[in-house]
């Protein structure tokens, strides 16, 4: 039987899969290429390239201010949520 200790750390890794799956999703749909996204969000190209394959998700910064921009807020809380649009 394994520890809770590693089964809890299994179920983080599997999300965070889960969720670069979501946010590739989510950049794929809402912008041109990496480097729009790399200029929308401020960050370097291969970190937009990254999420464009799939690679990376975003650190929090990056998905509130998904969130608060109203040209992606609609899309990103549907992605995120879940919910259909």
């Amino acid at each position: 039987m394994s520890s809770p200790k590693f089964s809890g750390r299994r179920e983080v890794l599997s999300y965070r899969q889960t969720f670069a799956a979501v946010w590739q999703r989510f950049i794929i749909q809402n912008f041109e290429s990496p480097a729009h996204a790399a200029h929308v969000f401020q960050v370097d190209p291969t970190t937009a390239e990254n999420w464009f394959e799939g690679r990376n998700a975003p650190q929090g910064w990056v998905v509130g201010k998904a969130i608060a921009n109203p040209l992606t807020r609609e899309s990103a809380l549907c992605l995120l949520t879940g919910a259909s649009a």
